[in-house]
């Protein structure tokens, strides 16, 4: 199978590999499989330059040369995301993932996209059979996206269950260390709360919802000193966030 590549689309995985530009990959490569990827990996890069006519080219080369192949089926799957054509961006991922159901960043990225059109039932579907793949090495991003379906569905429970497996996997994730910290502070765990949110200030930059998250903690914890920091900051940050609207409010 050619060597997947996934792209930076909602909750979809990074660049996985160094790669470069050729103009003729079939002339370098006689092996019409290393062909094919070094076509899906020239046009991964076209995509990520937003060169979206030549990623077509170059990807619709690749699928003429592996037109079963799941890693490219998977390229052409995230260009159709990019381009707004839902019909195809199904079809292509199916494709891929038909060809090789234990595919899980194809699937991951499957997810993303459904996650992206408010399908969140059939994301979580799909997280689920990523997040039990344990060859599969990032899991702690599927459990983490996983936790961010069930929030949107309204199952807390069930996103701190994800985000907590998320975190035992990789404990220096910002977004499953904030959401945690939150769901804590709903439910009256204001140590735990606290916990949390000192491990996210110690891997990230401030943002208004962790700002907000302390201000509301420390009113409840007491520390003087503590909440005078974080009113300052969301003021002086982000003076135009929701966040600064709904302090100003409380006051």
């Amino acid at each position: 199978m050619v060597k997947a590549v996934g792209l930076g689309l909602v909750l979809m995985l990074g660049l996985t590999a160094c790669v470069t530009e050729t103009n003729n990959p079939l002339a370098q490569n006689r092996d019409p499989a290393k062909a094919a990827q070094a076509y899906v990996e020239a046009g991964t890069i076209y995509l990520q330059k937003r060169r979206m006519d030549d990623a077509s080219r170059t990807l619709k080369r690749a699928y003429e040369i592996a037109p079963d192949d799941p890693a490219v089926n998977n390229a052409l799957a995230l260009f159709y995301a990019m381009e707004g054509e839902a019909e195809q961006v199904i079809k292509y991922f199916e494709r891929a993932l038909a060809a090789d159901p234990g595919f899980s960043q194809a699937r991951n990225n499957y997810a993303a996209y459904l996650f992206k059109q408010g399908d969140y039932e059939e994301a979580i579907k799909q997280l689920q059979r990523v997040v039990k793949d344990y060859r599969y090495g990032r899991r702690f991003t599927a459990y983490e996206n996983l936790g961010i379906c069930y929030l949107r569905t309204g199952d807390r429970e069930a996103a701190a269950s994800a985000f907590n497996r998320a975190l035992q996997l990789n404990p220096n994730l910002p977004v499953s260390l904030l959401e945690m910290a939150e769901i804590s502070l709903e439910n009256g765990d204001n140590q735990m709360a606290a916990r949390y949110l000192s491990k996210y200030e110690a891997i990230a930059q401030p943002s208004p919802r962790q700002l907000w998250l302390g201000i509301r903690l420390q009113r409840i914890l007491g520390n003087k000193d503590k909440l005078a920091s974080y009113e300052l900051a969301l003021k002086n940050l982000f003076p135009g966030s929701d966040e600064y609207k709904a302090y100003k409010a409380t006051l």
